[in-house]
């Protein structure tokens, strides 16, 4: 649990909350590949789920971003906290894209 907390404290507070909602995104992807519900908890797993999907990924990615070019402006421990943040975000990205791309693919290839 020490491992937890210090990645927690590690990551910050804002990062740690975009991480958090990545996971909750990753963990739901198998309910996604339902049919389309409108009501209840089907329109949560099946509309709105699938629409988060990409706008976090983009704000995860311009995070990446950010903290590659403030980690080329630093030096010493703020350097090896932005290559932390950068590489923990990749992991989580990745993850979460592994996660969606039957769905995705699915939707953007229909045979």
């Amino acid at each position: 649990m020490t491992g937890l907390i210090r990645f927690v404290n590690r990551l910050g507070t804002l990062r740690t909350a975009l991480v958090a909602v990545i996971v909750i995104l990753t963990v739901l992807a198998p309910f996604a590949l339902q049919p389309t519900g409108y009501e209840g908890w089907a329109l949560v797993s099946t509309v709105i789920v699938p629409a988060l999907v990409p706008i976090f990924f983009f704000v995860a990615l311009l995070d990446v971003l950010m903290s590659s070019i403030y980690k080329s402006s630093s030096e010493g421990e703020a350097r090896s906290h932005y290559r932390f943040v950068i590489q923990a975000e990749l992991v989580f990205l990745v993850v979460m894209v592994a996660a969606w791309a039957p769905l995705f693919w699915g939707v953007l290839n229909p045979n």
